[in-house]
């Protein structure tokens, strides 16, 4: 018994020594030269493709210029004899690659015109060579830190870094998959007046889904990480042009809610006999009604300013010209209105209003996103003077924009439409006040209205 147990205990001892030792231990291997002696070779890049080979870009020069050269090697292979991917005669630097599942490689670098640094790639189908390096950035400015992904289908992202002449900014363009694949006009991301630094780039599966760019950015105070991603946008019904609005006014009067008369055909409704004047402050000349002459010719026009998208710049706006005039005082002895007699120039404020409804671009932090605002009220007022001419009432016009008015209530290439309700002219009250803030505060309470847009049939 003593011997068969010895026996067990020997057996099950060798078996579990047996398993212990099956397993290899990965270790890095020693190091080896893949770049060629006699000149520097720095700023490597690598990355493997789905089959285990392994691509190398890096810096050297080549006696006179640095340039950007590429090397592969099998699983189980040697490095392959390094050559040049980027042109002899000036100095590139900065090498990227990215793979794409059918183990294609881009490579991007900064190289120099001879005045700037520009960003040139290089394409190379799987088990094929590196074709002809393309420029990608414009000339005249210096770009620099490009970075690349490659989506699921072989479209790629390329960031970079670009010098405006004044601040460092991130830029972007996108190129189609394949040999023939053909880059798109680039885009500035981050905004002007502070530097952008250190782009980066994911395409993920989908670079025109997925696609994004992060960098970092100085926001006056602080250094703050930026994104900027990709998405279709689809448009929206808009008209090719659509200005200048020109809205006429006419004084304007309350409405009819006790009628005692009914209108004449064909526009057969019930009436008020008298009409009432919604302003009990203002007034304008009519001869049959306050003996003074019919002088008004009332109107707002809104002008659109396009904009020149070829520049950073916004030169969009909408021009707002006013024209209100033969304006009178209908009392006496107000703050509004100090003078003693009726039909005075009136020389204090009016306040223009219309309801606005904007659709646009510009309904989120990340834009283009459209929508439609809920309709408000743009509201301004109008500083009044009094004439020279003694038929002739007080004057309120001015021609302005709605940027001066609003900075940067209009933008260039938001696709904006801006739909109108009526345009209304109102008094100061008869306390005179409530237009010292307007905008953004319009009234205090005692205006009433004095015009609205309208026609007049002599």
């Amino acid at each position: 018994m003593v011997g068969r147990w010895h026996f067990l205990v020997v057996v099950v001892v060798s078996v579990f020594a047996f398993a212990t030792t099956a397993q290899a231990a990965p270790v890095f291997l020693s190091a080896i030269d893949i770049s060629d002696a006699g000149q520097d070779g720095f700023g490597p890049q690598v990355d493997s493709d789905s089959s285990g080979n392994v691509h190398a870009l890096w810096t050297r020069s080549d006696g006179t210029n640095p340039r950007i050269q590429y090397s592969t090697r099998t699983p189980s292979g040697p490095w392959s004899a390094p050559v040049n991917i980027s042109g002899a005669g000036q100095g590139a630097s900065e090498p990227q690659l990215a793979l794409d599942p059918s183990n294609n490689i881009l490579a991007v670098w900064s190289r120099s015109d001879g005045t700037n640094l520009r960003i040139q790639a290089a394409f190379k189908p799987s088990g094929g060579s590196f074709g002809t390096p393309v420029t990608v950035s414009d000339p005249g400015f210096d770009a620099f830190e490009p970075q690349l992904d490659l989506d699921d289908s072989g479209k790629a992202i390329v960031v970079w870094s670009l010098f405006d002449g004044t601040n460092i900014r991130t830029q972007a363009t996108t190129r189609t998959a394949g040999a023939g694949g053909v880059f798109a006009n680039e885009v500035t991301l981050s905004a002007a007046g502070q530097d952008a630094n250190d782009p980066v780039a994911s395409a993920g599966p989908n670079v025109d889904v997925n696609g994004v760019a992060v960098w970092y950015r100085h926001d006056g105070a602080n250094f703050r990480v930026q994104s900027s991603r990709r998405r279709d946008v689809v448009g929206y019904p808009r008209p090719a042009g659509a200005s200048p609005l020109r809205a006429s006014l006419v004084p304007a009067y309350d409405p009819c809610n006790s009628p005692n008369r009914i209108h004449g055909p064909s526009l057969v409704h019930p009436s008020c006999n008298p009409p009432s004047r919604s302003s009990a402050v203002l007034t304008v000349g009519t001869p049959d009604a306050n003996g003074f002459p019919a002088s008004s010719v009332s109107s707002v026009r809104f002008k659109v300013t396009t904009g020149n998208p070829a520049t950073e710049a916004n030169e969009a706006d909408v021009v707002a010209i006013i024209k209100v005039d033969d304006v009178r005082c209908a009392v006496t002895s107000t703050p509004a209105c100090p003078s003693a007699t009726v039909g005075t120039d009136y020389t204090g404020r009016v306040g223009i209003s219309v309801n606005l409804q904007i659709t646009d671009q510009r309904n989120a932090a990340e834009q283009p996103e459209h929508g439609t605002v809920q309709t408000f009220p743009l509201a301004w007022s109008v500083q009044c003077a009094s004439t020279v001419e003694t038929g002739k009432g007080g004057n309120c016009s001015t021609t302005t924009s709605l940027n001066a008015i609003l900075p940067g209530a209009v933008l260039e290439t938001k696709r904006t439409i801006w739909e109108m309700g009526q345009v209304t002219v109102r008094d100061a009250g008869p306390n005179g006040t409530g237009y010292a803030a307007c905008p953004p505060t319009c009234g205090d309470g005692d205006e009433a209205t004095f015009m609205r847009q309208g026609i007049f049939i002599p």
